[in-house]
């Protein structure tokens, strides 16, 4: 359809395109997508507008696309909800997270309370509203042994979040960090289970990654080649179907991982 040539029947085809957009998610998780119509719209608008057909089917161009707004917009909300309201953007938050650590780094006999005071003294603020800085650039973690389900999926987000595709060229640095201790921490569990747990993160984060980064390795092949031919990833009934084993036992050994990737991400703090 020529959108010049045809103005009026184009906004009706795109309206219906949105529209069945929406109802197609819907069938997929009513609960978990109805809440998010304006992401949808948003992301259906930019898909109609940005598709080429010479390079994939439309859906899962879209697919592709509205995987990554999910995961930014759950991230989003996790962070609201840990400042209780308050809205603070992401890079403000980067470029507290930054400065304390590149302080850190110059200052490791300091205590945090004369760190934030040199931090204060510097920054002309009180030293109060560098403590809470401090607190804002810090990953939302609990010190207990097991792991919720919120916290399982807001650590996912964190890391979806920290790699984000959209991200500017300073928080590379932050990225890499995140990265290598996935990666770390992949390798220190057993043979057994590092190809469940493989496949889990490549599914969680595949849409998330830059070429330079998917050569670590906790990535799929497997998995990254299933997206390249059908723009699909796997669900974990159908890696339990593939290990031999139901789901809660893949859940298990995914929670194991995340807990101690949890630690390992509480010692910087």
């Amino acid at each position: 359809m020529d959108k010049k040539a045809e103005p009026v029947a184009f906004r009706n085809a795109r309206l219906k395109m949105i529209e069945n957009i929406y109802l197609y998610l819907l069938s997929i998780n009513k609960e978990k997508y109805e809440p998010y119509g304006c992401e949808i719209t948003e992301i259906a608008n930019y898909c109609i507008d940005k598709y080429d057909s010479t390079r994939s089917e439309f859906l899962h161009f879209f697919n592709y696309e509205w995987k990554k707004k999910f995961t930014y917009t759950k991230y989003e909300e996790g962070l609201e909800d840990t400042y209780k309201g308050v809205h603070v953007p992401e890079n403000k938050i980067r470029a507290v997270r930054k400065y304390i650590k590149c302080a850190e780094k110059i200052e490791k006999k300091d205590k945090p309370e004369e760190l934030y005071s040199k931090l204060a003294e510097v920054m002309q603020l009180p030293v109060e509203t560098i403590r809470e800085l401090a607190k804002l650039a810090d990953v939302k973690v609990t010190t207990s042994n097991s792991m919720s389900d919120e916290e399982e999926e807001e650590l996912w987000s964190y890391i979806a979040g920290n790699v984000n595709i959209e991200r500017e060229f300073e928080e590379k640095e932050e990225a890499e960090n995140i990265l290598n201790k996935v990666d770390k921490v992949f390798q220190e569990l057993r043979a057994k289970q590092q190809p469940i747990v493989s496949d889990v993160i490549t599914t969680k984060i595949w849409l998330c990654l830059e070429d330079s980064e998917q050569q670590y390795s906790f990535i799929s092949k497997e998995v990254a080649e299933e997206w390249n031919k059908k723009g699909t990833l796997p669900t974990q009934r159908e890696l339990a179907r593939k290990y031999g084993r139901d789901e809660a036992s893949i859940s298990r050994t995914v929670r194991t991982f995340l807990e101690k990737l949890k630690r390992e991400i509480e010692q910087e703090r």
